[in-house]
């Protein structure tokens, strides 16, 4: 029997912060999805998560989870806090301890960990380059560990050592139960350590990647956790067959999925469970969030895609903005400054530049010209645009929803569109032109003479 303790009470004081820091994110995700997440791929039988600052918060995002709490009432250190775990603990089982500020760790390593171990107590140590903050790991002549020493209670001899304490423990569970109530809070920062259970001998698992173990106190270390995940993510695909022109600036959050042979710019951002078929171009300062994207599709610099579907063959942006609820069905070309919202393009239909299209339904080969405008708000309440297929919309229209264009229409540029149109029709809707012979030199030349009078 397999159980697992996440310790998730601390405050996050150097977060400077009113949340929780295991929910703070890193690349996309909060860090105590990332322990929940390794935590399930070892199929426990059951899963602790031991909360105490703003225990409501974090027991409400992890709802979600078939997962046990437990409440460390008051601060007092990492044994306090796996002691009020104890009623999950199984005296015939073991138990993994891990915590919820460090998400860089790997199943492969844990798993390694589990099936090596031969001893009652055992953890996990790395050498560090820099291991000022973390535990050191003491040994005896003959290799054997002896304890481990936090950094504040550590000699200067003791501060040289570099093999450190990860924080991940793997016990039997009635061993665990004895060596915490031998535990007491005689250090430096008067608190129940942890570490203070090998004492009495114990097994340490030697990694290579410190990285793994870094923990999270600070913003700055957050960055770095989360620039690791986003590089390892990005090589994952790699090897897959994704290009990525710069894996160091490719924003990639967990559980997106994209085909091979897609090529991907440097500064993009995907997230939300986005989908890239085959075969995709994305170029440098896109965001793709939830978006679903076919194959042959090229976005174009700096485009914004919310919640919408792009067909095979498309190709969007440069500077386009499609909002929630757009749809492209085939071959498209949504241009430069084009925002969508809420708009479904049929197959070879575009925008090629500077339109709004919100709350409308456009057919088939359908040109929608420069500075077109759905005007789908009153103020009050949305209206819908319908556009059937084969129409040609002129520059500079307002089509005032709701309307409808038939089939072949021709709207004429400059034309404010307020009712609807039959198939094959031709709407115009202008101010007649009125040209007045040599008085536009004559305004202009008494404008130009008021001018140099100021002088």
């Amino acid at each position: 029997m397999l159980s697992v303790i996440i310790l998730a009470a601390g405050k996050g004081t150097r977060m400077k912060s009113e949340k929780p820091k295991v929910l703070f994110e890193a690349a996309g995700k909060p860090m105590i999805d990332y322990t929940i997440e390794l935590s399930k791929s070892l199929n426990p039988d059951k899963i602790v998560v031991v909360t105490g600052n703003m225990a409501e918060t974090v027991q409400e995002h992890l709802r979600d989870y078939s997962i046990d709490f437990a409440l460390q009432k008051q601060q007092r250190g990492t044994a306090d806090a796996v002691m009020a775990a104890q009623d999950f603990i199984d005296d015939n089982g073991k138990v993994l301890i891990l915590c919820g500020d460090m998400p860089l760790i790997k199943e492969e390593t844990i798993k390694g960990f589990i099936e090596s171990v031969t001893e009652k107590i055992a953890f996990i140590s790395v050498k560090m380059k820099q291991p000022k903050g973390y535990g050191r790991v003491v040994r005896a002549s003959d290799n054997k560990v002896l304890k481990i020493v936090e950094e504040k209670d550590a000699n200067e001899y003791e501060k040289r050592i570099n093999e450190v304490n990860t924080g991940v423990y793997l016990c039997d569970g009635e061993e665990l139960k004895k060596r915490l109530a031998l535990i007491d809070n005689n250090n430096a920062q008067n608190e129940f350590y942890l570490t203070d259970i090998v004492r009495d001998g114990a097994e340490a698992y030697l990694t290579e990647d410190e990285d793994e173990f870094m923990g999270v106190n600070d913003r700055i270390q957050l960055c770095t956790a989360s620039k690791i995940l986003y590089k390892n993510r990005a090589e994952k695909y790699m090897l897959n067959g994704v290009s990525i022109l710069d894996p160091n600036s490719c924003y990639i959050d967990d559980g997106v999925l994209i085909g091979r042979d897609t090529v991907i710019y440097p500064n993009v951002f995907l997230e939300n469970n986005t989908k890239i078929d085959r075969n995709v171009v994305i170029r440098s300062g896109c965001r793709l969030n939830k978006a679903v994207v076919e194959e042959n599709v090229e976005i174009k610099d700096n485009t914004l895609i919310e919640d919408s579907f792009i067909g095979s063959g498309s190709s969007v942006g440069p500077m386009a903005h499609l909002r929630p609820g757009s749809y492209l069905e085939k071959d498209n070309k949504v241009g430069n400054f084009v925002e969508l919202k809420k708009a479904k393009m049929g197959e070879g239909s575009k925008a090629s530049h500077l339109t709004y299209l919100g709350d409308a339904e456009i057919g088939k080969n359908v040109n929608i010209g420069c500075g077109t405008i759905t005007c789908n708000y009153d103020g009050y309440n949305k209206y819908k645009t319908i556009i059937d297929d084969n129409v040609f919309i002129g520059s500079d229209t307002q089509l005032v929803a709701p309307v409808k264009i038939g089939k072949n229409v021709l709207v004429a540029a400059g034309s404010t569109i307020t009712k609807d149109i039959e198939d094959n029709g031709l709407a115009i809707s202008r101010t007649p032109q009125n040209n007045v012979a040599n008085k536009g030199k004559e305004i202009m030349d008494k404008n130009k003479a008021k001018k140099e009078s100021k002088k």
